[in-house]
């Protein structure tokens, strides 16, 4: 049941498991709900709120990848290597590089939240395919925390971009 559970939140309710080779893309776009109620929730309770939202999905996946990793099994990439490690089916930290992308809105609410969460979205995007430095060095650790954090730090990347779009562009 555990194992389960853990394939259920790192695939980000199976939306890792959907057939192509853009999981991260996919998972990423069906976090942007996720992104909004965490905004409605912020404001209502507080900014806490988002951050404890973003700190739970962060524990959440550290405890979900590992357990997924081994329910998946080695699968072959689109490179065609094996991975046994962060298939690409384990999506949670693209989630999570979401929330953290979106992060801006919370503080500053955009003129636009649709051209919000778009730019939040391709922001994330890019700088999670970039992988500038130092996403690179995270992204080649072989444990669960390299996993979630290349991907927040992509969600900071994309957000500090975005707080400059929202707060000196005027989006």
């Amino acid at each position: 049941m555990k194992n389960r559970i853990a394939l259920f939140l790192a695939t980000w309710f199976y939306s890792g498991l959907l057939p192509g080779a853009m999981a991260g893309t996919y998972a990423s776009l069906l976090a942007v709900p996720f992104c909004y109620f965490t905004l409605v929730l912020a404001e209502v309770l507080s900014i806490f709120a988002y951050l404890a939202v973003v700190s739970l999905v962060f524990l959440l996946g550290l405890w979900s990848i590992p357990r997924a990793e081994a329910v998946l099994g080695p699968r072959i990439n689109r490179k065609r290597e094996a991975k046994k490690r962060d298939q690409n089916q384990i999506v949670i930290d693209e989630a999570l590089g979401m929330l953290v992308s979106c992060f801006p809105m919370a503080l500053f609410r955009p003129q636009s939240l649709f051209w919000g969460f778009l730019l939040a979205f391709l922001l994330f995007r890019f700088f999670d395919i970039l992988k500038v430095p130092p996403i690179n060095l995270f992204d080649r650790m072989e444990n669960a925390l390299g996993v979630m954090l290349d991907d927040f730090l992509a969600g900071v990347y994309a957000a500090l971009f975005l707080f400059l779009l929202i707060s000196v562009a005027g989006l």
